[in-house]
């Protein structure tokens, strides 16, 4: 019963869904997996900070975000990170190249200010694929990036591998603790430049929070904040 309710959801949303394969595999860090996938999407109009949903078993479903993507090439890349706690992060941890899975297509509100000529990144492991995107597109545009990554030791070198400068610190049990003295060891200057840019809080629910307060207190307005929580602890499939 529940492949079939699996498989009758595909063809409900047949049009919203495709099958892609993998193409390459790099390995920036010992839990962090990027891989190229190659289907035929050629009438998607992608925009950063979307989500495509890949099925990872008979029943379940996983919300992941692009690192890149280019639909006339009908290619696309995720940074994933593999916590091993999960079906997902199995699933992940054992694509080879060849491997075809089912993906649903990309969805979701704007994530991106392209207008904005400032902008700041908070999160952790599972924002690096779309901070990635990000990054790219300011870089494109000679606009400006500051940001913010609470990690754990294994993974500190992965962002310098993909190019993305940002302050790492450590994670704590008193939730952005670290990354808040980060927030508030910037330099006046710079921070006179960041306050009214865009800030884009990703990631852990609870750091958001407290992270999201520190900004507050600084002055930044609400309207000048986005927030997304990918996961919380004890929860599942945020």
């Amino acid at each position: 019963m529940p492949k079939i309710i699996g498989d009758f959801m595909e063809v409900a949303f047949s049009n919203k869904i495709c099958k892609v394969k993998v193409t390459t595999i790099e390995m920036p860090g010992p839990n962090i997996k990027i891989i190229t996938f190659k289907g035929v999407f050629p009438h998607v109009k992608f925009k950063i900070g979307q989500a495509i949903v890949i099925r990872i078993d008979e029943t379940n479903y996983r919300n992941y975000t692009p690192s890149k993507w280019n639909s006339k090439a009908g290619t696309f890349e995720v940074i994933f990170h593999i916590h091993n706690n999960g079906p997902g992060s199995e699933c992940i941890k054992n694509l080879q190249p060849n491997d075809q899975i089912t993906v649903g297509l990309p969805r979701g509100f704007t994530v991106f200010n392209a207008a904005a000529k400032y902008h700041f990144f908070f999160g952790d492991e599972t924002c690096m694929s779309v901070f990635n995107s990000m990054k790219d597109e300011i870089n494109r545009s000679e606009n400006n990036y500051l940001g913010i990554l609470e990690l754990d030791p294994e993974s500190t070198e992965v962002p310098k591998k993909l190019g993305l400068i940002t302050d790492i610190v450590q994670k704590s049990v008193n939730k952005a603790e670290f990354a808040i003295q980060s927030l508030h060891n910037l330099d006046t200057e710079i921070w006179n430049l960041w306050k009214d840019g865009q800030f884009y809080l990703l990631g852990n629910a609870k750091s958001i929070q407290a992270f999201r307060k520190a900004l507050r207190e600084k002055g930044v307005s609400n309207k000048n904040i986005y927030t997304q929580p990918y996961w919380a602890e004890g929860k599942v499939g945020l």
